[in-house]
């Protein structure tokens, strides 16, 4: 129960009306007076006023849930003289604390507080400050009205259901082995049958070495699971009793479910269950952060990487090489905890996501390899699942090569791999999308950054530096947060015109660097540092051999792909350095028929504008334009390029002048100078007829 104690209230509750709805309901101000009202409706309809959210409540939904059985005229009447006498009984407050209007009424927040509310919005982080409640909710109600009891009995579940989800998060979240089992321990209290708390207590007691321990839960477990009716153990669940060492109590258990659970490989094969992992995503609970200030390692999202099927034994070899370039590929990244298991023990990933789950797993890479027919290439099936929604498939896409093998292939494998990256960034970002930003980790808060920095807003540029800069003070040895922070900074650079940007450009210009010596084998990242130095003419030749540098070190790695998306970017800046125009728009041409959909790529459409915009394809500038206008009318930058680009083809005035408008109904202090500054590597002569392009299309001088 939350602590309501009289003298508990006084200190830390300063509003004038307290509501208690757990157990015996009571009504109290500052003093503690009571103000409970006296009748069983009167109290009822404080009850729902108190458990709407604070949102107001209809007179008609009041009148059909307290008078269900009478004529509507006659319940309106009844409601009418139940809301006099709430408010007599509520009269000593001295301040109407009920907003009563004319079809609705609303318990006013600021001025009320209800205990059940408290127990509504609790979350992991602060699940210490309440326990599971021993008494029911609004009991003394029953029998009020057949409407209410049904009203009643949904918020009850509506209340169970909100604990029962706050709790199984935090034994799924917490580390510390003493809290967990707490938690779980206190869930079971709660639902005798909660399997994740089960599963929960015995992880715990494998990761303390008590086998013994571990199989007589487990053995306590089923036999309770088989004493209820319709409970079946998951495959999770399974799976962790078959991981038991089978000794002792043990041996049996295990031999009893071996029908039933998931093929782990040999019977001599064993697996630890480890400690669960906390969330990347989500920052440590108070009560455990404030235990454990150096807070263990940085939490990465974790993927495994499986060995693709074939059913063409002359392709396993080719199977096995493929996943481990594929598995470089993402340790290179330095953004992901790649996790490995004995061969052996890996179940299918389809049918067992919930075992990799128990095992710590985040995401499966999974992979099918066909052979062609003759004469036509093999083909590679990509799969990334998701393990903790079951193994539901969030981003697929195929990779074809020649029979010879994958080295003497056309196409690069780093363009789908990069594409699931940013693909699981922003699942994660989703999944995440309903939580508040204090719940969040630094990794948690960076990858929200990028969601808002795909809606291309500008509007959106404040929040997003505010949540990278406290991303970054949390956690500043993560390099994939230093990069969303450069290409925030950089995006933002493109997108502003005012003289705080410099400030913008310069920490963009620090956030990159450090970028770089956190991943140092991410080459990229150093074709972004080039491109931040592209707009400094004094760093020109530093920008040079930066970028020559990166075009090297993706030629190592990769080859002489020429689909690669980071060598088609490396040489997109060597060309605009070099003045080559033509070359950048058309190398930007050759990444935009990146057949394998980037988040990366989709955020620098405006950029890839830019560069097609000093390779003279105004056609394709104003195509793509219009799609970005009508996507993202927000996006200043590439409303500037499609502008020039109408000028400068011609026979599109009232065009022109549409776009003009809602350019500088963003923008209202663009002037010609500032837009035409944003333009790197332009000689005088492009400069000049970029700014007559603006002074044609009605933008200001100055």
């Amino acid at each position: 129960m939350v602590d309501s104690s009289s003298r508990h209230i006084r200190e830390t509750d300063p509003t004038l009306l307290r509501v208690r709805l757990i157990g015996q309901m009571e009504a109290r101000t500052l003093t503690g007076e009571s103000v409970l009202p006296v009748g069983g409706k009167t109290r009822a309809l404080l009850a729902i006023l108190a458990l709407s959210d604070r949102k107001p409540v209809l007179r008609s939904r009041l009148a059909e849930l307290l008078w269900s059985q009478r004529p509507e005229e006659m319940a309106r009447a009844s409601l009418r003289q139940e809301i006099h006498r709430l408010l007599d009984a509520l009269s000593p407050l001295g301040v109407d604390v009920i907003d009563v209007q004319r079809h609705s009424l609303a318990l006013k927040p600021a001025l009320t507080s209800v205990d059940a509310e408290r127990l509504l919005t609790v979350s992991v982080r602060t699940i210490d400050s309440v326990t599971l409640p021993d008494e029911p909710l609004l009991g003394e109600l029953a029998g009020v009205d057949p409407a209410l009891d049904e009203w009643l009995i949904q918020q009850r579940e509506r209340l169970s259901t909100h604990l029962q989800q706050v709790y199984e998060s935090a034994v799924r979240e917490l580390t510390d082995p003493d809290q967990v089992e707490d938690v779980a321990e206190r869930l079971l209290k709660f639902d005798s049958l909660n399997e994740v708390a089960w599963r929960a207590r015995i992880q715990m007691a494998l990761h303390r070495g008590d086998k013994g321990r571990a199989a007589a839960l487990a053995d306590q477990m089923t036999h309770l699971f088989g004493d209820a009716e319709g409970h079946t153990l998951t495959p999770a669940t399974q799976a962790l009793i078959r991981s038991i060492p089978t000794e002792s109590s043990g041996k049996d258990l295990v031999q009893d479910l071996s029908q039933a659970v998931l093929a782990t490989g040999t019977p001599e094969a064993s697996f630890t269950a480890p400690v669960p992992r906390p969330d990347p995503m989500l920052a440590l609970p108070l009560h455990y952060a404030s235990q454990h200030p150096a807070a263990a390692e940085p939490r990465k999202v974790s993927l495994v990487f499986l060995i693709p099927s074939s059913t063409d034994k002359t392709l396993a070899e080719q199977s096995q090489r493929l996943r481990d370039q594929l598995e470089l590929m993402f340790v290179n990244m330095g953004t992901f905890d790649i996790l490995a298991l004995p061969e052996a023990s890996l179940p299918d990933p389809v049918g067992a996501a919930a075992t990799y789950r128990a095992w710590g797993m985040d995401y499966i890479i999974s992979g099918n390899l066909r052979a062609g027919p003759e004469g036509a290439e093999n083909r590679l099936i990509l799969r990334v699942l998701d393990a903790r929604r079951g193994g539901v498939i969030i981003w697929g896409t195929h990779y074809d090569f020649p029979r010879s093998g994958p080295d003497t292939a056309k196409n690069s494998l780093l363009a789908p791999a990069q594409a699931m990256q940013w693909s699981i960034f922003v699942t994660e970002a989703r999944r995440i999308a309903a939580r508040p930003d204090s719940e969040l980790s630094a990794l948690g808060m960076a990858l929200r950054a990028f969601m808002l920095l795909l809606r291309h807003d500008s509007s959106l540029f404040g929040r997003i530096g505010s949540l990278l800069e406290r991303a970054g003070e949390q956690d500043g040895d993560d390099g994939a947060i230093a990069l969303i922070d450069a290409l925030h900074c950089y995006i933002r650079f493109l997108n502003e015109w005012s003289p705080e940007t410099e400030a913008v450009f310069a920490r963009g210009l620090r956030s990159v660097r450090t970028a770089i010596s956190l991943m140092p084998d991410l080459h990229a990242v150093e074709v972004l540092l080039a491109a931040y130095l592209m707009h400094e003419p004094a760093m020109h030749s530093t920008a040079l051999s930066v970028v020559q540098s990166a075009a090297e070190g993706i030629l190592r790695i990769e080859g002489a792909h020429k689909d690669s998306p980071d060598l088609l970017m490396a040489e997109i800046v060597l060309a605009l350095l070099g003045g080559k125009m033509k070359g950048a728009a058309g190398k930007v041409k050759l990444l935009l028929k990146n057949g394998y959909r980037s988040q990366l790529l989709e955020l620098l459409r405006p950029v890839f504008m830019m560069v097609l915009l000093l390779g003279e394809d105004y056609q394709e500038v104003i195509s793509m334009g219009r799609l970005m206008s009508g996507l993202y009318p927000s996006c200043p930058s590439s409303l500037v390029y499609y502008l020039i680009a109408l000028v400068e083809v011609g026979d599109c005035a009232e065009e022109m002048n549409q776009v003009c408008r809602h350019l500088l109904r963003l923008v209202p202090d663009l002037t010609i100078s500032r837009a035409v500054n944003r333009f790197p590597c332009t000689g005088k002569t492009r400069l000049t007829r970029l700014a007559e392009a603006l002074g044609k299309a009605g933008v200001a001088e100055g």
